[in-house]
C-alpha cells in the first residue's frame, strides 16, 4: 500500500512545536500538493497574511572535543541556491535534532537567506549551523578549525555567518521580520 501523503521528520517537529507552544495564536496547514512549500501558518483570527515555510532537517553530529561544552548542536544542510532564489517560501526553517533528541529551530526569512549564499557557489551550498549553549548560531562551513572554535567563544566576524537572531525566532510567524 502506498502512503497517501507523508510529512518528513523536520516538518513534523516544526508543526508539533507550533501547535504545542504557539497553538493559541497560530494554525498549521500541510499542502496537499508539493509546490515547494512544506507548511503554511495562519493566525487564528485570519487577520494576517499566511506565512509559507520551507523546512529543512538535519540530525545532530558529534561535537569536536576542542569545542568543549560551548556547542549545543551541530548540523549539515545541503542546499541548492537556485531553489532558495526561486522559493515561494517566506521563511526557511532549519531543524537540528541533537543526539540527545533536543530540537533547535533556526527560522530565516528567504530574502536574508539569499543574501547569505556565498559568492561562487554553484548548485550546492553546504550550510553548517552550530548552536552554542549561550543561544548563538553561526554558519561555520569553510572556516578553519581554529576559526570555528573562535566563533563558538568569540562570535563570528562576518555578519553573513551570524544566524543568532534567527535562532528560535518564532516572531516571524506573526509577520514581524
Amino acid at each position: 500500500m502506498r502512503a497517501l501523503f507523508t510529512v518528513h521528520g523536520g516538518e513534523f517537529l516544526v508543526g508539533d512545536h507550533i501547535n504545542r507552544r504557539l497553538g493559541k495564536q497560530h494554525d498549521v496547514w500541510v499542502p496537499t500538493k508539493d509546490s515547494g512549500l512544506d507548511l503554511l501558518v495562519t493566525d487564528k483570527r485570519r487577520k494576517r497574511k499566511p506565512v509559507a515555510l520551507q523546512v529543512k532537517f538535519s540530525r545532530g553530529y558529534s561535537l569536536p572535543d576542542e569545542a568543549g561544552d560551548a556547542v549545543a548542536a551541530t548540523s549539515w544542510f545541503k542546499l541548492d541556491p537556485r531553489k532558495i532564489r526561486s522559493s515561494a517560501a517566506d521563511v526557511w526553517v532549519f531543524v537540528i535534532l541533537t543526539l540527545a533528541r533536543k530540537a533547535h529551530f533556526v527560522l530565516v526569512p528567504t530574502k536574508h537567506l539569499m543574501a547569505c549564499i556565498p559568492s561562487g557557489v554553484g548548485t550546492r551550498w553546504d550550510l553548517y549551523l552550530w548552536v552554542t549553549r549561550d543561544d548563538c548560531c553561526y554558519q561555520v562551513r569553510d572556516l578553519r578549525k581554529r576559526e570555528r572554535l573562535e566563533s563558538v567563544h568569540l562570535g563570528v566576524q562576518d555578519r553573513k555567518r551570524d544566524f543568532s537572531k534567527w535562532l528560535n525566532n518564532w516572531k516571524l510567524l506573526s509577520g514581524t521580520r
